[in-house]
């Protein structure tokens, strides 16, 4: 049941039938189970494939993964330009991100020479010492407040490095990223967050113009898209993207797969045994705990699954759902480190699928492979139970970890 006043907010191309309450900012589904992933797969029992809700400004919900398949790679209809809930319209963009094609692709180039396989296995060595130097800072106190102390400081630690970042503002540019991605913040104060980070990012730059090093950061100065090199603002706008999603996605979701991985002492003895069955249990817990849900805004009218889409309407594609499809997953709510036909979009799909999806893998993988070598049995404290963020990115805050 929709509230009256809800309803009168939904627009006149909206059929009643296709009208349904979600909260993208927290919805009592999610909230009353802390679990973004089975929240969501509520709706395939209950909702319409596709909806649309009238909260939060109002938007289109595309719940099955098929659906949203076609349309994250449906550039003719739907947008980058805005990616927020409620919308926001800033001129704080991040490239290539906020580009649609056939713009975006040569600055996706560009990071893809720096993101790619080859590159990201020269870094191995370092990710792994980076694993091990953060357990050998909790091991022998026999417990540790897992999201912050090892789920965020070892990706983000890694990707501060890459970028030529200090480490002594850990502290502080994870405070700027949790309060860009609050589900309560309004679009004003966002927008401060924006110009703080494109502040900071546009300090590194300055630095690196004069004391280049052989960080990210230097390099991307010296990168050409159409045979010329990147503008001050282009070079900003790069930053801006990178300090979002390299200071939040990985540690969110490294946050959710130990969490799990703590509930399931037959899991973590069969990890212990059989290190080869990481990469499959990485790839289990990116299905069953995706994290981002993805926006995109119509920019050309379409009917498109028996809806309307007009310009200027918001489309969410929720791809923690799209994991929890029953039809592409059999017994979704099952993580199943041996599932077959594994099917999941936790990195998108089409033209702006992450760049940084190799780099999260690996850092994934690695952290499990060294965690389940040094600490082959752990829990989750009693008593202890962590609370979830929602949004456009999900995470899990105090997770209490203890062993032996």
């Amino acid at each position: 049941m929709v509230d009256t006043q809800l309803l009168a907010q939904v627009p006149a191309h909206v059929r009643a039938d296709q009208v349904f309450d979600y909260d993208y900012t927290g919805d009592s589904r999610i909230l009353s189970r802390q679990d973004m992933g089975l929240g969501l797969h509520e709706l395939h029992k209950t909702a319409p494939d596709v909806f649309y809700s009238p909260r939060n400004g109002g938007f289109w919900m595309v719940t099955r993964l098929d659906m949203m398949s076609k349309v994250l790679s449906d550039t003719e209809h739907f947008s980058n330009r805005v990616l927020e809930i409620p919308r926001i319209y800033s001129d704080n963009v991040m490239i290539p991100l906020n580009l649609d094609p056939p713009q975006h692709l040569p600055f996706r180039m560009v990071l893809m020479r720096h993101f790619g396989p080859a590159q990201i296995r020269a870094m191995e060595p370092g990710i792994r010492e980076w694993a091990n130097r953060l357990i050998d800072e909790v091991i022998d106190r026999g417990e540790c407040e897992f999201g912050e102390e090892v789920g965020a400081a070892f990706p983000v630690s890694v990707f501060m490095q890459l970028v030529g970042w200090p480490l002594e503002r850990f502290e502080e540019f994870r405070a700027i990223v949790h309060e860009f991605f609050r589900p309560d913040i309004v679009a004003a104060d966002r927008v401060k967050v924006q110009e703080q980070i494109i502040g900071i990012v546009a300090e590194y730059f300055e630095l690196r113009r004069t004391q280049p090093g052989d960080d990210l950061f230097s390099k991307l100065l010296q990168e050409e898209v159409r045979g010329r090199k990147l503008t001050t603002d282009e070079l900003h706008s790069i930053g801006f993207l990178l300090f979002i999603a390299g200071l939040d996605t990985v540690a969110n979701t490294l946050g959710f797969a130990f969490n799990n991985l703590a509930q399931r002492p037959d899991v973590q003895e069969r990890l212990h045994a059989n290190p080869g069955d990481i990469t499959s249990f990485v790839e289990e817990s990116l299905r069953r705990f995706s994290i981002v849900q993805q926006p995109r805004i119509v920019k050309k009218d379409v009917e498109m699954f028996g809806a309307q889409f007009k310009v200027e309407d918001m489309i969410v594609c929720s791809l923690p759902a799209a994991g929890m499809d029953e039809r592409v997953n059999t017994s979704p709510e099952t993580f199943d480190v041996d599932r077959e036909g594994r099917k999941h979009i936790a990195f998108s799909t089409g033209p702006h699928t992450c760049v940084g999806n190799f780099l999260a893998r690996t850092e994934m993988r690695i952290l499990v492979e060294e965690w389940t070598r040094r600490i082959p049995r752990f829990r989750r404290k009693p008593g202890a139970e962590p609370q979830i963020r929602t949004g456009g990115v999900a995470a899990l805050s105090d997770i209490r970890l203890e062993w032996d």
